[in-house]
């Protein structure tokens, strides 16, 4: 009877969880609840796909493993219900202490240490981690001193020596994937304005030489597409068209004139060219190497 009743409860707990991200999701992009379903199984599948070229490259090793930063905890939930095992231990971090709290309410398992922290100054001695893992953390980072090597310096000063570094971010290069470029450069704009330095999407260059002034040696890469993935056109279109309402508001908080304009221009040339908003699912660049 017991056992029954606890199945029960975390039956209840994860179908909140689940109601949870749907709500988000409508009210993040003002969609149906039958839409916001298929948005976040659009999500799941492109997190499965990540999780399983990790899981193939064998690049989680070791016991203690770091992830630089949780977010909305998607990934996390996905590394640890489908690549690490029980004797590894996850510690997460993230610097907003609502999405720490967050994850808290979502996962509850023995192996697993929520905490919030900086990017900037990890609470962590040096040579702490077998691996470190960061999930879209890199093109977002943040700084008012355009001091951006140093986030990089900290996640591989907590690694041990010959720890692996493994990191994803939207693959930009050579023109390609330009709809997230775009998206992200109005970001950028917005930081500016207010004296903060976003770095946004870089070409994979860029962050390879971060990280081997930061540290590592034997960088590779690898592009993970989602061309399987189907996104029916039109939630994308919903969607995008969601995001870039949400710009043209935040547009209007910008004092700069000069940045106004590019925001306008980067706005208008997506009016003047509808099939950026139509392509599908952008890639991702898979980035790892070895502390020396």
């Amino acid at each position: 009877m017991c056992r029954g009743i606890a199945i029960h409860l975390y039956n209840h707990k994860k179908m909140n969880s689940y109601q949870k991200e749907i709500q988000d999701l409508k009210k993040q992009f003002a969609l149906t609840s039958q839409e916001a379903q298929g948005y976040f199984r659009i999500i799941q599948q492109r997190v499965a796909k990540e999780i399983a070229e990790v899981k193939k490259l064998n690049l989680l090793k070791g016991r203690f493993i770091l992830e630089c930063s949780t977010g909305q905890g998607k990934f996390t939930q996905g590394l640890l219900e489908r690549l690490l095992n029980p004797n590894q231990t996850l510690y997460s971090i993230d610097s907003t202490p609502g999405l720490i709290k967050n994850i808290r309410l979502k996962i509850r398992k023995r192996n697993f240490k929520p905490e919030i922290a900086d990017l900037w100054n990890l609470p962590f001695p040096d040579n702490s981690f077998d691996a470190l893992i960061s999930h879209y953390t890199l093109h977002s980072l943040r700084s008012k001193n355009k001091n951006f090597l140093k986030p990089f310096r900290e996640m591989v000063r907590v690694l041990k020596p010959g720890a692996l570094f493994i990191a994803m971010t939207f693959y930009y290069d050579k023109g390609k994937n330009l709809p997230a470029f775009y998206y992200h450069r109005l970001f950028q704009l917005s930081y500016q304005d207010k004296k903060i330095n976003f770095l946004s999407l870089q070409k994979p260059g860029i962050y390879i030489d971060y990280l081997r002034m930061a540290g590592l040696k034997d960088i590779k890469t690898k592009i993970i597409s989602y061309d399987s993935i189907k996104f029916p056109e039109e939630l994308k279109q919903k969607i995008w068209n969601e995001r870039l309402r949400e710009e043209e508001r935040s547009i209007k908080k910008i004092k700069s004139l000069k940045l106004r304009r590019e925001v306008q221009e980067i706005l208008k040339y997506f009016e003047d060219n509808p099939e950026l908003k139509s392509q599908g699912i952008g890639p991702t660049v898979l980035l790892w190497g070895e502390k020396e």
